[in-house]
């Protein structure tokens, strides 16, 4: 009977000492993709960042051209007269 008990307490042992690898092994994944997802989440603002830059230039030369298209009309009123 004690041999069957050594027997059941080396496996628990064995299965303890997986399960303390798994955890181990999980612990690591997690880390690594908190890492990633810090990485990711950086990134995003970044193109967030330059998307709102973007559209600032973009409205500047939106209101560039539509001034350039009234100097455009007005030179073209002028010749006309």
């Amino acid at each position: 009977m004690s041999k069957q008990v050594e027997a059941q307490i080396s496996d628990l042992n064995n299965q303890l000492d997986e399960s303390s690898r798994n955890i181990q092994e999980l612990n690591a994944t997690k880390s690594r993709l908190i890492a990633d997802n810090a990485d990711i989440v950086r990134q995003l603002e970044e193109a967030e960042s330059r998307i709102q830059a973007l559209n600032r230039e973009r409205s500047s030369l939106l209101a560039q051209l539509e001034e350039a298209k009234r100097n455009v009309d007005d030179e073209i009123r002028v010749r006309a007269i």
